[in-house]
C-alpha cells in the first residue's frame, strides 16, 4: 500500500516507514504483530475441548483461527466484510441476521473483542444452536458470562 504521508513525519524519523523512489509517498510494508502470547490461554482452552468453532467477527486479526486449525480444530470465521486468509475460510453474514444454517454442528462460537452491542446477538445465536459462546473482551468490560481465566487469558463464558 501506498500512503501520502509528510516526508517531517516523526515515523520517518524513527525509521517506521521505507522510503519509495517517489519521495511525496511512502511504501508501508504490513508486519504481523505477534499476540499470540495474549491468546496462547485461550487457543489452549479451545483446543483441549472443542472439535469445531466460528470465530464472529474476525476482522484484521487470524491469528487465532489459524492458531487453532494448527491444532487440530475445524473452524471458519465470519465478518461483515469479505476478508481473505491462507487456509481460513471466511464466510460474509452479520450476526445481528445470522444465516444460521451456517452455524449448524458447532461445539463453540467465539468473538475477539466484540463491540458489547453484539454480545446479544450471539447469545442468542449460541442459545438457538445448543452451543458454548465464548466472548474475549476489552480488558475494561465485564460481561455476565462466567469469567474464565486460562493460563493468562481471561474470557466470558455461556453454555447452552
Amino acid at each position: 500500500m501506498i500512503y501520502k504521508i509528510f516526508l517531517n513525519s516523526p515515523f520517518l524519523k524513527r525509521g517506521i516507514f521505507r522510503h519509495s523512489k517517489n519521495e511525496e509517498s511512502i511504501n508501508m510494508k504490513h508486519t504481523r504483530l505477534n499476540s499470540s502470547h495474549r491468546y496462547k490461554g485461550l487457543v489452549e482452552y479451545i483446543s483441549g475441548r472443542y472439535g469445531n468453532a466460528v470465530e464472529i467477527g474476525i476482522g484484521h486479526f487470524p491469528d487465532v483461527a489459524l492458531a487453532l486449525i494448527k491444532r487440530g480444530v475445524r473452524v471458519f470465521a465470519t465478518d461483515i466484510k469479505a476478508f481473505q486468509y491462507r487456509g481460513l475460510k471466511v464466510i460474509i453474514d452479520d450476526i445481528i441476521e445470522p444465516n444460521f444454517s451456517l452455524y449448524a454442528s458447532l461445539d463453540l462460537i467465539y468473538s475477539l473483542r466484540p463491540p458489547s452491542e453484539l454480545v446479544p446477538f450471539m447469545m442468542r445465536l449460541a442459545e438457538r444452536l445448543s452451543t458454548d459462546l465464548m466472548i474475549k473482551p476489552l480488558s475494561s468490560e465485564h460481561l455476565d458470562g462466567q469469567l474464565v481465566c486460562h493460563g493468562n487469558t481471561p474470557f466470558f463464558l455461556w453454555s447452552y
